[in-house]
């Protein structure tokens, strides 16, 4: 099971807990108002979030990351910016993961993860308010991390991608599921929905910084469009070549 107590020291102080577990950390509460606004979603993404179509397109993914050959039956895992918490559900049931931890950097989504999580995964799901650019974990804590669309949502994606390599162990696994800017920011999204406008990245410079924060791209990555990636990465000990 999983113990906050493994935290790191800056951002191992917690402010409460609310009832069924929920720790919120410091260093999440101290994003500046401006940047993290541009990092929350608007209200047609949250449609979408909570609509059960974005539950059977995860479920469809997670089937995808088996195929490409993600692992099932890992000790531990993290998923980046779970929302209400059905990825994280999902990802329990079907890919038979022991342990997940489930960040958001809403607090009203993480609550709501909190009193949908079901009785029968209470001891496998846990849930706290955090921010991908700054994991309180320490190095490579987690074998496998999950990413259903994430991201793209984050101001300093490099960074995340940088944190996300920091704490998955050598041999863990990313899967990943992306989309970019021609598709979220094209002429009719881009007035719909909210997202960071700087440095944004497509294909290539995905793929190019998960090589050099060395995660392996499994060869069965669906790439080559313009608009969304999704495929499974491992963790190497050195940055990995094209």
């Amino acid at each position: 099971m999983f113990s906050f107590a493994h935290s790191r020291q800056h951002t191992s102080a917690y402010l409460k807990d609310w009832r069924g577990g929920c720790p919120l950390l410091e260093g999440v509460l101290a994003i500046h108002t401006e940047d993290k606004e541009s990092m929350l979603m608007n209200w047609p993404e949250r449609v979408w979030i909570y609509s059960p179509v974005r539950w059977f397109v995860q479920i469809l993914e997670v089937k995808k990351w088996l195929r490409m050959g993600a692992r099932t039956r890992v000790d531990r895992a993290l998923e980046i910016g779970c929302g209400t918490g059905h990825g994280a559900r999902i990802v329990a049931r079907m890919m038979g993961y022991e342990d997940i931890v489930a960040f958001d950097i809403e607090e009203n989504l993480i609550k709501k993860s909190v009193r949908n999580r079901p009785r029968l995964l209470s001891e496998r799901l846990q849930f706290f308010v955090g921010d991908a650019q700054d994991l309180p974990f320490p190095d490579s804590y987690f074998d496998a991390v999950i990413n259903f669309g994430i991201i793209h949502h984050v101001i300093d994606w490099r960074r995340a991608l940088r944190e996300l390599s920091r704490v998955t162990k050598v041999g863990g696994l990313f899967c990943f599921e992306e989309i970019f800017p021609s598709l979220y920011a094209n002429v009719l999204l881009g007035r719909l929905l909210r997202h960071p406008t700087q440095d944004r990245f497509d294909e290539t410079q995905f793929l190019d910084e998960l090589r050099t924060n060395n995660f392996r791209v499994f060869p069965k990555v669906r790439s080559g469009s313009k608009y969304r990636i999704i495929g499974v990465a491992e963790k190497t000990g050195e940055p990995s070549m094209p």
